[in-house]
């Protein structure tokens, strides 16, 4: 696409007067983040004029006023300190999703001028906190996407986060993702997890000589690296498993009432806890645990791993499936007044906006209604 149509459809859009094909065009150009620097230019003047009308009352700066007040009180701003000039990159995006949910959902407010029209709920980022063995708290840096532990504990681009002294001895640490959030950690042997929303990893600052040991809650995919002296064992509520090498995603979460092991390669062997049966996976095999059964399918890797690579993926997956993935990422709560019996197949990227996502989901027959952060099931 070339900038003067990306021009045109820009302007069009300010004045309310798209298409309905132009809009789908310029919805998929957002969605994309695929003209991040020419929507940056577009977006220069009007960053400027949000900062000088910030003060006014008129109903031609309402929307720039509120676009700049929701960017410059941004958590991500406040915590790591970045001058809103250097963030204007990827401001400029956030600003255009801002635009189009207040536009498109919050027409009516905007022209009655008040004051309270309610934000585009964001998709989640890298948050993470790590907690000490002594009770001390670090809230990780949401411009880093994961820590390497080490003989130090550092940034994944080499900034450090604790030193040499801190983690000398062996001492357990946690990470802790709340929702809304995803973290990357490397372990001392080298072995790389991969953390989803709400979720915690318990593991040592160093492994011993016999094992390799940690503990999760939520949802993780672990890259193991191969170590034939020290087998590699995750525990969770209901299942323990144990392998020397190999990439599996594992969902514990407390509040579902299975156990999900999908194993990408190598070999792993889970044991139930409470039937005390072991089993050994394949690749593309799924374990699923629920109280003291446990089975075995044959499942489409991609559905439980795509998380993992930025995006939504499902095949027949449960409506309330579905939308508990979406409360954790989006940090909403959900509230059904009528629970669909539904499957919905579909994939779709992780960095859109809530309101994106749910218009996804038109077409179901489901009714949906956003009050602040409860998404309503009617």
């Amino acid at each position: 696409m070339d900038l003067g149509r990306l021009k045109y459809l820009y302007r069009q859009y300010q004045v309310q007067a798209l298409t309905d094909d132009e809009r789908s065009e310029w919805e998929s150009i957002v969605q994309e983040f695929s003209y991040d620097e020419a929507l940056q230019e577009l977006l220069d003047s009007d960053w400027q004029q949000a900062k000088t009308n910030r003060n006014t009352g008129s109903s031609e700066s309402l929307a720039q006023q509120r676009i700049y007040e929701y960017i410059v009180n941004q958590k991500q701003l406040r915590r790591s300190g970045i001058k809103i000039r250097k963030w204007i990159p990827y401001a400029a995006a956030a600003i255009v999703v801002f635009f189009i949910g207040f536009f498109l959902l919050y027409n009516e407010e905007v022209k009655k001028s008040q004051p309270d029209t309610p934000v585009a709920i964001l998709p989640g980022g890298n948050r993470a906190t790590l907690v000490l063995a002594d009770g001390r708290s670090i809230d990780l840096s949401e411009s880093q996407s994961g820590i390497v532990v080490g003989e130090e504990l550092r940034y994944t681009d080499g900034s450090l986060v604790l030193s040499k002294e801190s983690i000398s001895r062996i001492q357990h640490l946690t990470m802790k993702i709340p929702k809304g959030g995803t973290y990357q950690v490397t372990l001392p042997d080298g072995t790389k997890v991969w953390l989803n929303s709400e979720s915690t990893l318990r593991y040592p600052s160093r492994f011993g000589d016999a094992q390799r040991a940690v503990q999760l809650k939520g949802e993780a995919y672990f890259e193991v690296a191969k170590d034939k002296k020290r087998p590699f064992r995750v525990a969770t509520a209901g299942q323990n498993l144990e392998v020397l090498g190999t990439q599996f995603n594992i969902t514990a979460y407390d509040n579902e009432p299975a156990i999900k092991t999908t194993l990408v390669e190598g070999s792993v062997k889970i044991t139930n806890l409470r039937a005390g049966a072991d089993n050994t996976l394949k690749p593309g095999q799924q374990s699923v645990i629920t109280d003291g059964n446990t089975a075995i399918n044959e499942v489409s890797i991609e559905q439980f791993t795509a998380w993992k690579e930025g995006f939504f993926s499902f095949e027949e997956t449960p409506f309330d499936e579905v939308l508990e993935q979406l409360a954790r990422w989006y940090d909403v709560d959900i509230e059904y007044r009528r629970k669909p019996n539904k499957t919905f197949s579909g994939k779709m990227k992780r960095n859109a906006r809530l309101s994106s996502v749910l218009d996804f989901f038109e077409g179901s027959g489901i009714s949906f209604q956003l009050v602040g952060r409860r998404l309503i099931i009617e």
